[in-house]
């Protein structure tokens, strides 16, 4: 997994082919853009968004067909989170409520 830096944020790709899931992309990301260990300083996803749930939101359907479309937005760990149908998910800060 690569968290390329962007302007406005972080970028990664979940490989829906991979062995981890997307939770776990999302996980791995945030730890990666805190600079934190997760196995020593759990990142609280649980506590926000359920990991199933998300993990089937963009899963195949029944039929197999790809779900391409639609996106959840998500607060943590002072990030908003933007995962997508198409594998990107997309991380910035939390915008100030100036």
């Amino acid at each position: 997994m690569v968290v390329a830096s962007e302007p406005r944020g972080y970028h990664v790709y979940h490989d829906s082919r991979d062995t981890y899931s997307l939770s776990e992309t999302v996980i791995e990301a945030v730890a990666t853009i805190r600079n934190r260990d997760p196995t020593d300083d759990p990142i609280p996803l649980a506590s926000i968004i359920d990991p199933d749930a998300l993990d089937s939101l963009f899963a195949n359907t029944h039929r197999g067909s790809e779900r391409n479309a639609g996106h959840v937005v998500f607060l943590l760990d002072g990030l908003e989170v933007f995962v997508h149908a198409n594998d990107h998910i997309f991380i910035r800060e939390r915008p100030s409520d100036n």
